[in-house]
């Protein structure tokens, strides 16, 4: 009997649950898409420097940005880096990015900062 009524009190608590999943934030969006998109974007808009290509540096520059309430892209900032020539072109190609964001949105659907680590990815590919 006991069992009965824990598997019924279980099944009651579904729908909250379910109900709690649906009520959660949402990211900011860039040109209708996600984090990815802009990935995408800043890969497709970097340039490697030419003077980096021939001393073969290479790495990942750690940045981080908010993306505000007004869904702007704000206070980008250097974290981590590799080489002055590959940050600078990092922090460039960032600032350089279309202003096409939807700001996130807190439980209650209201406009929200969101604070994001992005790296952006310098690789020599060899020819």
């Amino acid at each position: 009997m006991k069992l009965h009524a824990i598997i019924l009190s279980l099944l009651l608590l579904l729908p909250l649950c379910a109900l709690h999943a649906q009520d959660k934030e949402k990211k900011p969006s860039f040109n209708g898409g996600d984090l990815n998109m802009f990935s995408v974007w800043v890969h497709k808009h970097k340039h490697y420097p030419e003077e980096a290509k021939k001393a073969g540096i290479e790495g990942r520059v750690y940045t981080a940005f908010t993306i505000n309430k007004e869904g702007k892209l704000v206070n980008l900032r250097l974290l981590r880096g590799v080489h002055p020539l590959l940050d600078e072109e990092a922090i460039r190609v960032i600032e350089s990015a279309p202003q096409i964001w939807k700001p996130g949105e807190n439980r209650k659907g209201e406009p929200i900062d969101v604070n994001y680590t992005f790296p952006v990815f310098f690789k020599l590919v060899e020819e």
